[in-house]
């Protein structure tokens, strides 16, 4: 009877709970609210989820992965740090706290020791919710570099799944039993999301997906088989296209375009240095851009590109986003350099609004995390962004610098940090990875650019490229 090593029936288990915990998240992960019911299971399984991939983590991968383990935990030491009760006089004198010392006076209110958040059981919330990525990131980092790839075409399904239901929610009722969640974009095709712009995010997400698993092929494929698997991704892509414009987001159209343009520089098929293979490469470009604008151009003439005709429509300046990011802007400085409290914004944004942006609806968030990071974690929040930043770009040049054909790790480097540009420019006037499931593809991202970028001495793709 064959016995399997230890070390790979371990990573067989990394495998199966990340791709389990996977499949709960997206079921329960698609909303960004801190009362939605179902993450009182979530977070649990986060938890123990990440005690397992904790308990079983090398020496050896937490020196390769020791950035990314630092940076969440150092996010997490930030969100902590506001949790911290203060002296009072301490707390009395930290910015944009006058108001709350003069309703304790009028009160009557004795000195109170507080912590540096307004609103500490938002920011407790906030510390919580990073249970998701860290889990899957530590997952991630536990399962094998061959198991890892495999993640990928879960990732597709998943987003299957999702534009198959939201084809079927636009044309249903739109208080229809298909929307999983109370509070939602009625009427419109968001997928196992509760707000159409991340169900757009995650389409756009979708073409570069595509386009590394067309190329990624194993090895032992017939010829037959690379082409079905070809003609299943692109039949794919063109499914996902009409599906991002129904959705109505206009962000999801301007992501969507980053995603369609970075297919030239995933999609790498089996080597051929002919001529005639390098243009017929090109005419394929060709006829693909050709079929992407013919069909998009027949979803708006059929009175369905709702994106299209949101963004071609303009009104920038009636915008619901504009007052938020106007009055935002004037409390950064009033609350700065420590910050209101990390997921503080919808409670103390009204002490701040003006009468002119008065609306029906409420600012649950800034819609641009640039500027809710810098407002509610102050410095150290924005310091946070800057390493995350300056940490993608230089992985990205370096994944980049690399030729596809030193193998998968690098493919899925690429691929990653086109995920992670998507997620930076949609969250410019959008908040995607404050849901848990793209907080959750994010963590993946992470691990796949830190592979692609900082190739092992190990890695059996590199060291058989050099020996050519």
């Amino acid at each position: 009877m064959t016995r399997f090593p230890p070390d790979r029936l371990l990573r067989s288990a990394h495998l199966w709970v990340l791709l389990g915990f996977l499949v709960l998240l997206v079921l329960t992960g698609g909303g960004a609210r801190a009362d939605i019911p179902a993450l009182m299971v979530l977070r649990p399984a986060a938890a123990l989820a990440l005690g397992f991939g904790l308990w079983f983590l090398t020496p050896e991968e937490a020196r390769r992965y020791r950035f990314l383990l630092a940076y969440v935990a150092a996010v997490a030491l930030v969100v902590a740090i506001q949790l911290v009760p203060l002296p009072p006089a301490i707390w009395q004198a930290l910015p944009g706290r006058a108001i709350v010392v003069d309703v304790d006076r009028a009160a009557g209110l004795p000195a109170l020791w507080r912590p540096i958040s307004l609103v500490s059981y938002q920011t407790w919330n906030a510390l919580f919710s990073l249970l998701v990525p860290a889990s899957v990131l530590v997952l991630c980092i536990g399962v094998g570099r061959e198991q890892r790839f495999l993640v990928l075409p879960l990732l597709i399904g998943m987003g299957v799944l999702g534009g198959v239901l939201g084809l079927m929610q636009v044309i249903g009722p739109p208080d229809g039993p298909l929307y999983f969640y109370r509070i939602t974009n009625n009427g419109s095709a968001v997928g196992l999301f509760a707000n159409r712009n991340h169900q757009a995010i995650y389409l756009a997400c979708l073409f570069p997906m595509l386009a590394v698993y067309a190329a990624s092929a194993p090895a032992g494929l017939t010829l037959a088989h690379r082409r079905t698997r070809f003609w299943l991704c692109v039949g794919a892509g063109l499914l996902f296209l009409p599906l991002l414009l129904v959705t109505g987001s206009r962000l999801g159209l301007i992501v969507g375009l980053i995603g369609l343009a970075s297919i030239p520089f995933l999609y790498a098929p089996q080597p051929d240095r002919s001529a005639s293979s390098r243009s017929s490469r090109r005419w394929w470009y060709a006829a693909g851009g050709i079929a992407v604008v013919a069909l998009g151009a027949f979803t708006v003439f059929a009175s369905r590109g709702i994106a299209v005709q949101r963004l071609l429509a303009g009104n920038v300046g009636d915008d619901a986003r504009v007052p938020l990011w106007q009055t935002s802007m004037t409390m950064l400085g009033k609350y700065f350099p420590f910050g209101s409290g990390f997921g503080s914004f919808a409670d103390v944004y009204p002490i701040d609004e003006p009468d002119w942006a008065l609306r029906p609806t409420y600012g649950n968030h800034a819609h641009n995390e640039l500027l809710e990071v810098a407002l509610t974690g102050g410095i150290l929040g924005i310091a946070l962004m800057l390493v995350a930043v300056l940490a993608w770009a230089v992985a990205s040049w370096r994944v980049f610098r690399r030729p596809l054909r030193e193998g998968q790790d690098v493919a899925f480097g690429r691929l990653a940090s086109v995920l992670m540009l998507i997620f930076g420019v949609a969250s410019v006037t959008d908040y995607p990875l404050r849901t848990p499931f793209l907080a959750g593809v994010l963590a993946i991202s992470a691990v796949w650019l830190c592979a692609g970028a900082y190739p092992s001495s190990r890695n059996p793709s590199k060291a058989a490229y050099r020996a050519r």
